[in-house]
């Protein structure tokens, strides 16, 4: 209850990886865009090859923050 989105990062072997999961009020397609991915309104994702997790973490919540400051989300 209360979860319009989820994003997971987790650890490859070329660097990490963050899919992202809507229930249909925050498109995650917009989202994972802006970081290099793409996908689809629910369901959607990002790769970031030669980038250690928490610099892939860092780069989604900024444009998380972004997003809501420019109320995009």
């Amino acid at each position: 209850a209360g979860v319009d989105a989820s994003f997971v990062a987790y650890p490859t072997a070329d660097g990490g990886s963050i899919p992202a999961r809507s229930i249909g009020d925050v498109n995650v397609q917009v989202i994972m865009e802006k970081l290099g991915g793409g996908g689809h309104m629910n369901a959607s994702g990002a790769q970031f090859n030669h980038t250690d997790m928490d610099e892939a973490v860092a780069c989604l919540k900024q444009v998380l923050d972004n997003m809501i400051k420019e109320g995009d989300i």
